[in-house]
């Protein structure tokens, strides 16, 4: 059973440390005094649930606290490098004292978080176990222990290892590496660490034995894969922190670089002051700083970490504090995937045994993804630590199940209105899945696809026919090689239709429609092996309200190549004189433009038709050769010297990829083809002149970017750099020949254009092109959501014309 706390007592000669102390928990009634001799007076008034106090004097405080709040929690903050308070504690622990330490360099929000943990754990279920069941191993200073576990709960153990081990070993606050629980040899719970909260000599009928009392993390959150996102433009700054505020997120405030002193912010509000944003705000306690000095802001939103500097305007003695807003704020992603709340038609349920009780189990995920779920628990009586593993079974809204094994990443206390002896302690714990088939996983993106918006479904599921009216109508008129009217190409585009989008790892196909019909639909295509391409969005004209056809195709395309966990990149592409998506789509480009993650590009589309007689074309004057590995080796080298590594990885120009020998396995397996060809030109001391010449099945992509071909010229003021071109536009001609094309596709920049055009090329139309990373989806889709809210009370929402992805 647990007890609610409220009461906390602070205790700390440091006026700032104290001030942190407390700001560190604010959904608590906290006293802070200066010396433990206040202390004493303040628990001889009223005894605190919680005592927060430096080790100095440890034993004679403990001795008193024994007699003034017995039922106390105890807790000492103590800094690694303090060798005399470290010996107080080890001290205090060998006469049976019970108590917890924390690291005196934890920030704020670590310390808020630790503290809450601390008191979640007291009030937390814990069952005793068979010694000769639980084996426990760790590493403590690169040695390695092992141990036996006599006692398990949600946030900590009690382990017991051999007496012959000095006491002095296993100081409180000291970190256990790597540790897990094997029961009968099979791995149960991991954890990358854990701190000894208390350490003691006990003897029994076995004969002496140290006794470790020890906590662990109640999440375990892995780095950020990629570096943050930084939001630069400050109207963009000044809306996120507003949605923070209306979200009543908590923001954090440091010196720079400082996180010893960290303070919450209470009452925040982004007031405009002579054209200047600026955050006005009481301070829980005292930041030492003058006007004009810098500071760190942070905050948590949305699965988001969100961090900038800013200056501090005012800063007086009474906490009133005003700060000019951060000038960019950088992004973080805590979570790998977005989740979803399944509806009422959509019901799916998790099966498992509990780890250490054995009890079955069973809940309704309270949201969830294919990439893990979260559900429901109560930790004053069942015991599921972040870092437990499950074998568990997900039952499917159409009665199936499917097995699969669960890692438990977080646990986090929800808000409950239980009993006042808190016996209900509602906890939420976060999953990850493993070995998950494939039909759950459908099951779970068909329940997502519905929750993002209903009158979506898998274009999979509709006639061809009924797509190609449908972009005739809308006027999608920019794929040449396919011209409405010429019903001869169907049968071919209906096959690659049905065989590209039946699995949904090549790529996704989506249809919206209403009573009157369908109304818009869009494809995405896995382009490369790591790049998740948009495509052909058509919506057909007329006035709809409330209707956003346009964004619900466009962001659920793009979320669903989230799904997809080796995506890394997201291409759109759209034609220069399509007004609405060149305006709107190049916005969004700047606003997010962001070097090593995003790329903006431009190419004129060029073709020449090969059904038509041509007259023959002259020899060329250099021989071309096919590319070889040291050509993919010099692609490779020489983009990363041009900066454009966003090319590099999302065009799989890799020297091991550029064949697209990894993508191309996927395709083949489905019956079609992906490849590249790589045509070489020489020159005295390298290539005067690469091209990059695409093979895929016709349709893949109604306007064939992947039958096209594309140039690399390293020096174009080279004398024979004209005639290298040359060679190699005439060699990509006979290449779309010898595979029967109804044309030759070029995609190339300006300088080539006039050469082309000598050859027999047309110029078709410049085309602008935005590639980003994946961890810019989630911004890029609420900045999208924008863009149509502004205009959520036009006449119309949708292009007239042809869509922006191509």
């Amino acid at each position: 059973m647990s007890v609610p706390i409220r009461d906390v007592l602070v205790v700390h000669p440091n006026a700032g440390r104290r001030a942190a102390l407390a700001s560190a928990l604010p959904s608590y009634r906290v006293v802070a005094v200066e010396s433990k001799t206040e202390a004493a007076f303040k628990m001889a008034n009223a005894a605190p649930a919680l005592i927060i106090a430096p080790p100095d004097d440890a034993r004679l405080f403990l001795r008193q606290v024994a007699h003034t709040a017995p039922d106390a929690l105890r807790v000492f903050i103590c800094s690694k490098s303090d060798p005399a308070g470290l010996a107080e504690l080890i001290q205090s622990a060998a006469e049976g004292h019970v108590f917890s330490v924390l690291d005196e360099a934890l920030s704020g929000p670590e310390l808020g978080r630790t503290l809450s943990h601390l008191l979640q754990h007291r009030g937390s279920a814990s069952i005793s176990v068979p010694l000769a069941t639980y084996s426990v191993h760790f590493t403590l200073n690169e040695q390695a222990h092992e141990a036996r576990c006599s006692e398990i709960g949600n946030f900590g153990a009690t382990l017991l290892l051999p007496g012959n081990l000095s006491l002095s070993s296993f100081p409180p606050g000291s970190t256990l590496e790597a540790l897990r629980i094997e029961r009968e040899g099979k791995l149960l719970f991991k954890t990358p660490w854990a701190h000894v909260q208390r350490a003691l000599l006990v003897h029994d009928e076995s004969g002496e034995h140290l006794r470790l009392g020890i906590s662990w993390a109640t999440a375990m959150h892995p780095p950020p894969p990629v570096p943050g996102v930084t939001m630069e433009a400050q109207s963009e700054v000044v809306a996120t922190l507003r949605k923070a505020l209306r979200r009543e997120a908590v923001l954090w405030l440091q010196r720079v670089n400082d996180p010893s002193v960290q303070l919450r912010l209470d009452s925040p509000a982004v007031d405009v002051v002579d054209g200047v944003a600026v955050l006005c705000c009481q301070s829980s306690g005292m930041l030492e700083g003058w006007a004009g000095d810098e500071v760190d802001l942070f905050f948590e939103m949305g699965g988001q970490s969100y961090s900038g500097v800013c200056n501090l305007l005012v800063n007086e003695p009474d906490g009133r504090m005003v700060l000019h807003v951060p000038r960019s704020l950088v992004i973080r992603n805590w979570r790998s995937l977005p989740r979803f709340k399944p509806g009422p038609e959509d019901r799916f349920l998790i099966s498992f045994q509990s780890p250490v009780t054995g009890q079955s189990t069973t809940r309704a995920p309270l949201d969830l993804s294919v990439g893990g779920l979260s559900f429901p628990f109560d930790a004053a009586n069942e015991i599921i630590p972040a870092g437990s593993r499950l074998e568990a079974t997900l039952l499917l809204p159409d009665g199936s199940s499917s097995p699969c094994l669960l890692e438990v990443r977080s646990i986090h206390a929800l808000p409950s209105d239980g009993w006042p002896d808190g016996a209900l302690r509602p906890f939420r714990a976060g999953v990850r899945f493993s070995g998950l088939s494939q039909g759950a996983r459908d099951a779970i993106l068909r329940a997502f696809m519905r929750s993002r918006c209903a009158a979506i479904s898998d274009g999979c599921d509709v006639p061809f026919q009924d797509i190609w009216r449908l972009m005739e109508e809308a006027r999608y008129r920019f794929h040449p090689d396919y011209p409405f009217g010429d019903d001869s190409p169907l049968p071919t585009l209906e096959d690659t239709h049905r065989k590209v989008y039946a699995t949904g790892d090549l790529g996704r196909c989506l249809v919206y429609s209403n009573e009157h019909g369908l109304q818009g639909q869009i494809a995405a295509l896995r382009v490369h092996s790591r790049t998740w391409m948009v495509q052909q969005l058509a919506v057909r004209p007329g006035v709809r309200r409330n209707e956003q056809i346009s964004y619900e195709l466009s962001n659920l395309v793009v979320e669903l190549g989230e799904v997809q966990q080796d995506v890394e990149f997201i291409r759109y592409c759209w034609r220069k004189d399509n007004r609405w998506p060149s305006r709107r789509m190049g916005w969004l480009a700047r606003a997010m433009e962001t070097p090593g993650l995003s790329m903006l590009q431009h190419f004129c589309y060029m073709r020449f038709p090969l059904n038509v007689e041509q007259p023959p074309a002259p020899q060329p004057q250099l021989r071309v050769r096919e590319g070889v590995r040291t050509d993919f080796v010099w692609i490779e080298l020489h983009l990363r010297d041009r900066g454009e590594l966003v090319r590099v990885l999302c065009e799989d120009l890799l020297t091991d990829e550029v064949d697209l020998r990894v993508v191309s396995e996927r395709f083949r397996a489905q019956g079609l083809h992906r490849g590249r060809r790589v045509f070489v030109v020489d020159g005295e001391y390298g290539p005067l002149a690469i091209a990059l010449s695409e093979e895929g099945t016709p349709g893949l992509c109604l306007i064939e970017k992947t039958n096209a071909f594309s140039l690399i010229v390293p020096n174009r003021n080279h004398p024979q750099a004209r005639a290298a071109i040359q060679a190699l536009v005439q060699r990509c001609v006979e290449h779309a020949r010898e595979r029967h094309r109804p044309s030759a596709i070029a995609l190339v920049d300006e300088e080539d254009i006039e050469l082309l055009q000598q050859s027999g090329f047309e110029n078709l139309g410049r085309f602008s092109e935005w590639i980003f990373h994946r961890s810019m989806i989630r911004r890029g889709c609420e900045l999208w959501r924008s863009v149509f809210e502004r205009l959520g009370g036009a006449s119309t929402l949708e292009w007239p014309t042809e869509e922006a992805g191509e």
